[in-house]
């Protein structure tokens, strides 16, 4: 060991030799993005039957989640002090005081709903009457310690716990499909806990049930051996032979009664061949989108009212990229809309200087607000800019100013009408599914969420390819960061248009104050080494001159950063990359321009999951 230590010590020495104090720092090199192996399905040449997704599959099945273990921490009670708990009550007043310091804890109907559930489960003899008087703080305590308990443990503690996790995990996570391997993806069964649900759902704080073996449905071939229950003493619900389902399990939800399915991960071939697929069919109405269009225009002004409101809700679907809709009962589910099940209420058909407006204020898809103003665009170009800088605008597409004329005539007369309430549907003699088979007779297969995939791609891909021939190429095309604004803009029109929108961080405001001061700091620097350059001569004034225009491009790149952050701050550019963009598009826009690193586009996850487009097109591929 002391050999070994005057080695080393000899050896900086040596290294401190041949570096010079003037020598520049030796860059790190960057890290490559590890992409995840994935099977190459796109070049299998025996392709399945139709229909058929596979011709073996077999997998372990699902992990269950701990069972509870009660933790006899007593519940305050106004005027009783500590309440004894049996371990089902003990398991629901923990759900409630791991969120009593979230959002949640101040909702009116996640407050009233698990009240509701609690007080069934306390009984009719129980002290506790009033959720009121419920003291819970010794539980959040509990949890508190146990947090902290976790946070202290060693190195090796974490690690061991870790390995002996994933070594429990380990069979679960890949599946034999076909001849190979493949990576599992949410294998995992829910736990029991208090249901959130998105936006004011009228179930939230409702007791999400244990999973029991006995409500899972099994997925695996014929000639597999079926995946063994862990739990003793149970046994799954059934255990089928589906080929043509790409699930390889499923259970239903305790709360909505909706299915929850065990899928293979984004990476998989199965998902990687549905998605090329699903942007097949959306190139497909490429080919059609002209002659729709035009059956569109003549069905606005059909005598037949069922035909006048199909052709009206296309034509917003295909301009607006709005969701065809579902009926909902709301005292079930969030109310939120969709194209068909828009009610008056929603909708405000109005004018200004420049023509007729539609103005639709409604929650969409996850309870996500929906509010854009329909209009003509302005001849006065500063007008036109604000607008085409605001999210809540939307000018109607060229050549569709006298299909919006009419549309605007159709919707004042299904909102004007005396026997209609503001509860009412607008489109009150079609729903989606009849929209959706009348679209299936224009093109087979069209749905309204293939001409939402069309117009997102087709939008980017114009948005895109506008850098060719744009004024300001060499500044797009200047540094990597310059180029990632020029694409993030561009995804940015598809995220407005696709209404993606996320909640504004909380620490959103810390962080532009952070990047006000290191901006500060580097005009500081600059200022401080601007003047030393004056007292300066020869080989010393222009390592400064170095140094100066180092640091300028350094600041150009912060205030870009910055510029991308603060547009970004509310939209959610990664819902169109996941689901509705060719990733093709982004592929071979970045093997075009400078070769751009597509990992700054795409995270890991998504690199691994379009595999099969980064090895398909070159730099000249179009949607």
């Amino acid at each position: 060991k002391k050999d070994k230590k005057k080695d080393k010590k000899k050896d900086k020495k040596k290294d401190s030799k041949k570096g010079g104090k003037d020598d520049p720092p030796e860059k790190k090199p960057k890290k490559e993005v590890k992409v995840e192996q994935v099977y190459e399905w796109w070049k299998e040449e025996a392709p399945l039957e139709d229909g058929k997704k596979w011709r073996f599959l077999e997998h372990n099945g699902v992990i269950f989640p701990p069972k509870y273990e009660p933790h006899g921490v007593k519940l305050n009670y106004e005027g009783h002090g500590p309440v004894d708990l049996n371990p089902e009550q003990e398991a629901v007043a923990t759900m409630f005081a791991a969120m009593s310091k979230t959002d949640y804890a101040s909702k009116p109907i996640f407050v009233k709903n698990f009240w509701t559930e609690f007080k069934r489960l306390l009984g009719k003899g129980s002290p506790i009457t009033d959720l009121k008087k419920c003291d819970f703080e010794p539980i959040v305590e509990y949890l508190e310690a146990e947090k902290e308990k976790k946070k202290n443990l060693t190195k090796e503690e974490k690690l061991k716990i870790k390995e002996e996790r994933e070594k429990m995990e380990a069979p679960y996570g890949t599946v034999i499909l076909d001849s190979h391997t493949e990576k599992n993806g949410n294998y995992r069964v829910e736990p029991a806990g208090l249901f959130r649900g998105r936006g004011e759902h009228p179930k939230m704080g409702q007791v999400k049930g244990v999973i029991a073996p006995e409500d899972i449905t099994m997925n695996c071939a014929v000639d597999a051996c079926p995946p063994r229950c862990p739990l003793p003493g149970h046994a799954w619900k059934s255990v089928v032979h589906k080929d043509d389902a790409t699930w390889l399990a499923f259970y239903k939800d305790t709360i909505n009664g909706e299915f929850k399915y065990i899928f293979l991960s984004a990476g998989s071939s199965l998902k990687g061949q549905s998605d090329r697929e699903k942007f097949e069919k959306a190139r497909e109405l490429k080919k059609h989108v002209g002659g729709i269009r035009k059956k569109i225009t003549q069905g606005l002004k059909d005598h037949d009212p069922v035909v006048r409101q199909q052709n009206t809700a296309l034509w917003l679907i295909d301009n607006l990229a709005i969701r065809a809709g579902n009926e909902k009962d709301t005292a079930e589910e969030a109310d939120t809309v969709g194209c068909c099940s828009m009610r008056v209420e929603h909708i405000t058909i109005a004018s200004d200087e420049d023509g007729p407006t539609i103005f639709f204020n409604f929650l969409g898809k996850d309870s996500i607000e929906y509010k854009n103003l329909l209009k003509i665009r302005p001849d006065d170009e500063d007008r036109a800019a604000a607008g085409e800088a605001d999210p809540c605008i939307s000018f109607v597409r060229d050549g569709e100013q006298s299909n919006f004329n009419q549309v605007h005539k159709n919707m004042g007369q299904m909102c004007s009408d005396k026997k209609k309430k503001t509860t009412d549907d607008v489109f009150d003699k079609i729903d989606t599914s009849s929209l959706n088979k009348y679209l299936k007779d224009l093109m087979p297969g069209l749905t309204a969420k293939v001409f939402r995939t069309y117009n997102a791609s087709y939008t980017l891909d114009q948005e895109l390819h506008k850098i060719g021939d744009h004024p300001l190429k060499k500044e797009f095309l200047k540094t990597e960061t310059t180029q990632l604004k020029f694409y993030n803009d561009a995804n940015y029109q598809v995220a407005i248009l696709c209404n993606h929108s996320r909640a504004v961080s909380k620490s959103f405001d810390a962080q532009m104050e952070k990047m006000d001061e290191k901006k500060v700091e580097i005009e500081a620097e600059i200022k401080s080494l601007s003047k030393e350059k004056k007292k300066k001569e020869g080989a010393a004034k222009d390592a400064i001159k170095k140094k100066i225009a180092t640091l300028e491009a350094r600041l150009h790149n912060h205030e870009t950063q910055k510029q991308i952050k603060q547009k970004l701050a509310g939209v959610a550019l990664s819902t169109s990359k996941v689901n509705y963009l060719d990733p093709r598009i982004t592929v071979s826009w970045c093997k075009k321009w400078n070769n751009f690193p597509l990992s700054k586009v795409f995270n890991k996850s998504l690199i691994t999951k379009f595999k099969w487009a980064i090895d398909e097109v070159d730099e000249d591929w179009r949607f």
